[in-house]
C-alpha cells in the first residue's frame, strides 16, 4: 500500500486525520489478517474485484473462510468499514491513474 500518497490524498480531500489514520489502519490489518494479500498487487491483478468478494454476506462465506488467517470482525457489521477503506483506496489508485495519463 502507498501509504503516505493516500494519506495525503486524502486529507488534500479534507477528510479529517483522524479517519484518513483509519482507512489506512483497516488496510493495514486486512492485508495482515488474509493470505497473499497486499492491496497493490490486488489491483494490479483485477481492480481489487476478488478481494471486494470477500465482504459477501459480511465475510461470511467460502471465499473468506478460505483466506481469512487474522482477526477480522467477520459476520459483524463493522466489517463493512474495511470494504469502505478499501473502496477509498481504489478511488486514491484510480485517481492517480488519471493523473498520470
Amino acid at each position: 500500500m502507498r501509504e503516505l500518497d493516500f494519506y495525503n490524498w486524502l486529507t488534500n480531500k479534507s477528510i479529517p486525520k483522524k479517519l484518513c489514520s483509519d482507512y489506512i489502519s483497516r488496510l493495514k490489518r486486512l492485508e495482515h489478517s488474509l493470505s497473499d494479500c497486499d492491496i497493490d498487487d490486488e489491483y494490479l491483478k483485477d481492480k481489487c474485484k476478488t478481494l471486494l468478494e470477500l465482504f459477501y454476506k459480511s465475510g461470511q462465506n467460502e471465499k473468506m473462510a478460505s483466506r481469512h488467517i487474522g482477526n477480522l470482525p467477520i459476520g459483524k457489521y463493522h466489517i463493512a468499514s474495511y470494504k469502505y477503506a478499501i473502496n477509498k483506496y481504489l478511488e486514491f489508485l484510480k485517481f492517480n491513474q488519471q493523473e498520470h495519463l
